[in-house]
């Protein structure tokens, strides 16, 4: 395997293979970026890369002992962290620390992964700062995290920090299509959902979400004709019937987010994988009011995992969907 093979970061790859190049690894570097962009396939890449015995153009052979132990998990001096249950304990630092008291068993550098350094515990954190302050040569230490500011502040400034970006939607559609055998479409539907996260496109595949989201659709298009006491019915019975409401209100996030980017003219609001009604909505919508819309779903997402009221959340919602897309003109009286 080499960079080519791995999920597209073209930036940070040639940033990384720079580094080689001109000899300027530093001890210490912290991956940002969302799940599922590649953060984890890099580092260990990037490790194959600065201890492989027959480097080529600045890219791993993939053939030699230290390349293959790296691929099966064997290495000895390639450690990875990862958090036990929710969080890094400090006990998992200190036996780092340990292992830091002797010199790399075979590679020129080894490489501690620190994979969910948001989940350093402040114990755990300070004790990791102590030897990144005075770390032993021949060592790198790479903190994956999905955002700097989820991690102690003096644990960042003593990293390099390396941004990833969101995998781009073809590369995931032909991921999806190759993976799940589905048609290609489907799988560009899917990866405009995924929001450049490999992780969350997989399990859209699986979990049958473009049917969901036709369901969930579907349900959306019928607040715009009812009587208010109808509405009313209608989310009653959706509130009831739904298997996941959090995962259905993903659903009409990602259906407001389309028509607000067809209004700026950022999709194509005809294209076969869009939703039929995205091109007369973009139209007759203002780009506010579909950015209010959006923030009223996330946020009432965001009350829905701190245990709100179920009918209460989606009955917000639904009136903010008829206000901000359907109209006034569309609401019909009270009989």
């Amino acid at each position: 395997m080499s960079f080519a093979d791995l999920p597209p970061q073209p930036r940070v790859q040639r940033f990384l293979q720079q580094l080689v190049r001109k000899g300027q690894v530093p001890h210490a570097m912290m991956f940002c970026g969302m799940g599922g962009v590649g953060k984890a396939q890099l580092a260990k890449e990037f490790s194959k890369l600065l201890n492989c015995a027959d480097p080529k153009d600045l890219e791993a052979c993939g053939r030699c002992a230290p390349c293959h132990k790296v691929d099966v998990g064997t290495h000895p001096d390639l450690l990875w962290i990862q958090p036990e249950t929710s969080i890094i304990k400090i006990d998992q630092i200190r036996e780092i620390k340990q292992r830091l008291r002797f010199r790399p068993h075979e590679a020129r550098r080894r490489t501690i992964v620190i994979d969910g350094a948001h989940n350093l515990k402040d114990e755990a954190g300070n004790a990791l700062l102590k030897i990144l302050e005075d770390p032993p040569p021949r060592n790198l230490f790479l903190l994956l995290t999905l955002e700097s500011q989820m991690v102690l502040p003096t644990l960042v400034s003593r990293c390099c920090r390396v941004q990833f970006q969101p995998l781009p939607d073809e590369w995931i559609a032909g991921y999806l299509a190759d993976t799940f055998e589905i048609p290609m479409d489907l799988a560009r539907a899917l990866a405009r959902r995924s929001d450049g996260s490999r992780d969350r496109a997989r399990a859209l595949a699986e979990e049958n979400q473009a049917a969901r989201q036709r369901e969930v659709l579907d349900r959306v298009r019928r607040l715009a004709s009812p009587s208010m006491m109808d509405l009313f019915d209608l989310t009653a019975d959706w509130a009831q019937k739904t298997r996941d409401l959090e995962q259905d209100l993903e659903c009409v996030k990602f259906w407001v987010r389309e028509i607000l980017l067809a209004r700026i003219g950022m999709n194509d609001a005809s294209g076969p994988d869009s939703p039929e009604d995205i091109g007369s909505l973009a139209r007759r919508s203002t780009r506010e009011g579909l950015l209010e819309l959006y923030d009223t779903v996330e946020l009432a997402m965001q009350h829905l995992r701190q245990n709100a009221n179920k009918l209460l959340t989606l009955e917000g919602v639904c009136f903010a969907i008829r206000r901000g897309l359907y109209g006034q003109g569309h609401w019909n009286s009270l009989s």
